[in-house]
Order: structure tokens, then sequence, then C-alpha cells
């Protein structure tokens, strides 16, 4: 008899754990994945942006097309609220001839409405003073950059 109590009992935590395990796992599900575009709007090139530690690329300024490329893959925990932006400018020509570390800056935005769970684009517009708004869009948009040279 204590046989097959020690065997339910066994029987019985192992259940737990694998429980326990599946609530976890499915609790990190994640939205996604977004290929990610940067808009630049401001006078500074941006030499590097990342997103919750992806990086996604750079962002030259005045350019037509808002100065970044794609990069793929970008997934959100399906909870979270906000999105860590980290920015890394590109040097000016005084940082650049003191040999001067790139400025950074770093906040944290709303995750953009995301319509479509599991494709399209999210673009992210640096604005004038320091601001960024992100954007979930079905296909890339054009940007009007004021003072694009191309």
């Amino acid at each position: 008899m204590l046989k097959i109590l020690a065997r339910w009992r066994s029987f019985l935590l192992l259940a737990c754990v694998i429980g326990i395990a599946v609530g976890r796992a499915c609790s990190q599900e994640t939205y996604g994945p977004y290929h990610v575009t940067g808009y630049n709007y401001t006078d500074r090139n941006i030499a590097a942006f990342d997103v919750d530690d992806f990086g996604a690329g750079d962002s030259a300024a005045h350019q037509s097309g808002g100065g970044g490329g794609f990069a793929c893959c970008l997934d959100i925990p399906n909870r979270a609220k906000t999105l860590h932006i980290k920015v890394v400018l590109g040097l000016t020509w005084e940082q650049f001839d003191k040999n001067l570390p790139n400025d950074t800056y770093e906040t944290d935005i709303p995750v953009p409405e995301l319509p479509n769970k599991h494709d399209g684009y999210i673009e992210f517009h640096f604005l004038t003073g320091r601001k960024i708004e992100a954007k979930w869009v079905k296909f890339p948009t054009t940007p009007n950059i004021p003072k694009a040279t191309n």
C-alpha cells in the first residue's frame, strides 16, 4: 500500500512540475515576427538603435525615404506594455576630431497597436527633442522628411 501511495505522490509531483513549466512557457508567448525600420526626422544620424536589445539598425538624417533599412525579426512579448529603445547617435565632427564617444539616450515608449499579431512592419519615427513614436503598418509607408537632400 505504501508503494502505491509513493507512486501516486511521485506522479502528482511530476504533474505539478509539468503544469508549472507549461504555464511559464505560455506566459512567454510573443507577437511577431515583425520587420523593423527607422525614420529619422532629426538633424543627427542615428548610428544604431535597439528595441528591447534587438539590434534594429541605423537611420541617416535628411533622407527622403527616412534614412533606415529593414531588420527582421522583432518579437514582442504578448504582455509587454512598453518597448525599451536605446539610440546611439552618429558622431559630430567635433566628437570625431577629439576622439569622443557617441551620444546615446534611452527611453521607454508604448507598444503600438498590433492589429496583426504575427506579421507586418513596425516603424520607429525618431522625432526632434529625442521623441520616438512606434507604429504598426501592413507595408512600410513613405515618410515626409523635412529638409531631405535626396
